[in-house]
């Protein structure tokens, strides 16, 4: 089924290919598309394009969509007018970078997510697991541009950045300036969640060891100027499992990678006999289909729906040119293969994309899970493979949509909380996890619910 399927680990992740690693409770492991964060400056010197090859890289990638894109109707675009429009810009490109800034417009003419374009720096970061970090997560709470953590060994905690700062400047330039010139380099994406964290991780985009300017603002007005060098981060699969002074078990992972399944099914036999679980998918981006079912397989003693695939042509995908058919529907759960039978919460926001969607939603349309936070990404595509292009860059394209078990589209949409819990700048700064004590407070909501239940029948 999906091991097959999805054995390709790309198929079910958003945008946040790499992963920014931080401590802390609202940084760690946030998924902010930190491979998108690297600029191509420095790509002219790993293989440089003649103008011809530019624009057969450009010819290829555009043939590939109009041939491959999942959506006949190109999500309301029109494709061919789309290359109309780029091949004269491609044409008269003066640099690879320039090039790779046009390809990465062109793709987000689609408003997808999955559908991207990577420069060859871009692509070696994500194969390395790496992501470019200054240490800090800035992000929009209440309509506000604010740091929303800080890495405890960084320039910036060094510098006393805190939690909440209100972010004023980057490099001397106003924000409201700078987020205007993201967002048309980027045009557009699945959502406007997707786009808020593709603006956001890009704020600080550049090459490692160089620097960034910050004009921050203090809770109480004061000024902070700042400046913090980008450095190179792990971006590897991280699972945090402990159990919290409630008595319930909490687990928390960045994204659906190997080993992530196994160290989750150690922690659940570890804490089985805990009254409740919080499984935090918060800032988790997605990753390998197969895992995600394995991890889901824990909470399910008989199979269940995971959900459908729809493709272009109504036909299952196939590979190795139609020798191996993948099913159009796909299940997790076995008898006897459930380790974890009391009540579980999902934590989602929206920076929980793809895989941790689909996750997310299964468990909650099964009744198996209920879901705290806020709408997640709605970045719910299906990409084969990754597609490389001379000169070292490579580009994805969303072959496959998907329908939850009981026939709902997430791509655009995402997962709907049973609880709302937004996060306040209050919170931020005075580090309060509103959305975890919300959780907690569902888990004793249930248990002291269920004996009255009981006694009435």
């Amino acid at each position: 089924m999906i091991k097959l399927l999805l054995r390709v680990r790309r198929i079910l992740i958003t945008p946040c290919l790499i992963v920014m690693l931080l401590s802390g409770t609202l940084a760690e492991s946030r998924q902010t598309f930190a491979n998108l964060t690297q600029t191509a400056k420095s790509d002219a010197s790993i293989n440089g394009l003649t103008g011809k090859e530019r624009v057969e890289a450009f010819e290829k990638i555009w043939r590939t969509i109009n041939e491959k894109y999942y959506d006949a109707k190109f999500n309301g675009v029109d494709w061919n007018a789309v290359r109309e429009r780029y091949r004269p810009r491609v044409e008269a490109a003066q640099s690879d970078e320039e090039f790779y800034s046009l390809m990465r417009r062109m793709t987000g003419e689609l408003r997808d997510a999955h559908t991207r374009f990577l420069s060859p720096r871009q692509r070696q970061q994500r194969k390395r697991l790496q992501a470019t970090s200054a240490g800090v997560i800035i992000s929009e709470v209440e309509g506000t541009p604010v740091i929303l953590s800080v890495g405890t060994d960084s320039d910036a905690a060094r510098a006393g950045v805190l939690p909440g700062m209100v972010v004023r400047t980057v490099d001397d330039k106003p924000i409201a300036e700078r987020i205007k010139e993201v967002r048309d380099e980027i045009v557009a994406s699945s959502s406007e969640r997707a786009m808020r964290l593709l603006i956001y991780s890009r704020l600080l985009a550049g090459e490692p060891d160089t620097t960034v300017m910050l004009g921050l603002v203090r809770a109480d007005g004061t000024p902070l100027d700042v400046t913090l060098t980008r450095r190179i981060a792990s971006a590897a699969p991280k699972v945090t499992a402990r159990l919290l002074p409630s008595g319930y078990a909490y687990i928390k992972f960045n994204r659906f990678h190997d080993p992530v399944a196994n160290e989750i099914k150690e922690a659940l036999v570890k804490f089985k006999d805990a009254p409740g679980l919080i499984l935090d998918l918060r800032n988790n981006g997605g990753g390998d289909g197969e895992e995600a079912l394995r991890i889901a397989g824990f909470f399910f003693n008989e199979k269940v729906s995971f959900g459908r695939i729809l493709t272009r042509t109504g036909k299952p995908p196939s590979a190795l040119f139609g020798l191996i058919k993948f099913p159009k529907e796909f299940q997790a759960g076995r008898k006897g293969g459930q380790l974890y039978r009391a009540p579980v919460v999902i934590l989602v926001n929206e920076a929980s994309g793809s895989a941790s969607e689909l996750f997310a939603s299964a468990l909650q349309e099964q009744s198996r899970a209920s879901v705290v936070g806020t709408q997640s990404c709605g970045c719910v595509l299906g990409v084969l493979e990754h597609r490389e292009v001379k000169g070292g860059g490579e580009f994805t394209v969303s072959e496959i949509a998907f329908l939850t078990s009981k026939g709902r589209r997430l791509e655009g949409d995402g997962v709907t909380p049973n609880e709302t819990v937004a996060l306040t700048l209050a919170d931020v700064r005075s580090g309060r996890d509103a959305a975890l004590a919300r959780a907690e407070g569902s888990l004793r909501n249930r248990a002291e619910a269920t004996p009255r239940s009981a006694a009435a029948q």
